[in-house]
């Protein structure tokens, strides 16, 4: 059920929040990994934004899976928690995983539900590391070892996320002409679209296009709401209202009073190097 009203801090401006790429041999897997700082959070509840990602999240009790979103998540976490993930770029993961992640949209899963073996000790060397980047740094190297086993990205894969974030297809662009492109059926593009991003391609541009304006937002000196709709790619201001609100629960006004709170600019300089 999407989230409604503006209850939850959006889950990068609660805390102190951090992000980093990963070593060269996962970069065309991994987007990044990442840190939040929650002990001095403004409050527990926090809001998950979509962001056509799927995210390996520790806790600081427990590892899971956080599948793919179309709406905004409303969680809370215990006081004073350091949470850590590693981020996949959109389209990635089923690989990892073993499964289609059509079946964990909206889901968080754990991570014993994929990796029955390996969970275990991930889990215990996790617990055993407590520091926030010693813990992301063990989990980017069971990755590592296991970048052989998984392969390359698809690059017809690649090609619907680079179509989907860079912001510069054709307007009206159809999936027919996508899948012309690729040398499939269009039908053979959905099922595929499904299996690895849990969602059609044309979700999956609303939802980057989404993180755009977020990403502009929060680098933005000025946060002048018409200039951000036409920088991240929407018909116009109105447009990204309804947008912002539908895939979020928030408006673009409530993402600009959270980001001028007091952890505001941590998370202008975590995002300074991602656009």
């Amino acid at each position: 059920m999407a989230a409604e009203g503006t209850e939850g801090i959006v889950s990068q401006f609660a805390g102190v929040y951090r992000e980093w790429a990963p070593r060269a041999s996962l970069r065309e897997h991994v987007r990044c990994l990442w840190i939040n700082d929650l002990r001095a959070a403004r409050s527990s509840n926090l809001r998950v934004v979509p962001d056509g990602c799927v995210d390996i999240i520790w806790t600081g009790e427990s590892l899971c899976v956080a599948g793919p979103d179309t709406e905004a998540i409303l969680t809370e976490l215990p006081c004073r928690s350091i949470v850590v993930g590693v981020r996949f770029h959109p389209g990635t993961a089923a690989a990892w995983l073993g499964q289609p992640v059509g079946e964990i949209v909206n889901t968080r899963v754990p991570l014993a539900a994929f990796w029955r073996h390996e969970a275990p000790r991930l889990t215990d060397g996790a617990a055993a590391r407590g520091c926030g980047r010693q813990v992301a740094e063990g989990l980017e190297a069971f990755l590592a070892g296991r970048l052989a086993s998984v392969g390359s990205v698809d690059p017809g894969i690649a090609f619907l996320r680079r179509t989907a974030g860079d912001n510069r297809a054709p307007a009206g662009l159809k999936l027919d002409q996508l899948a012309a492109h690729m040398g499939t059926s269009e039908r053979t593009l959905r099922r595929r679209s499904l299996d690895v991003f849990g969602y059609g391609f044309k979700t999956l541009d609303r939802i980057l296009r989404f993180q755009r304006f977020f990403r502009l937002a929060a680098r933005a000196e000025k946060r002048d709401l018409a200039t951000l709709a036409a920088r991240a790619g929407y018909a116009d201001q109105a447009h990204l209202s309804r947008e912002v609100r539908r895939i979020s629960g928030i408006t673009p006004g409530d993402f600009v009073v959270q980001m001028q709170g007091s952890l505001a600019d941590s998370f202008k300089t975590a995002f300074a190097g991602h656009m």
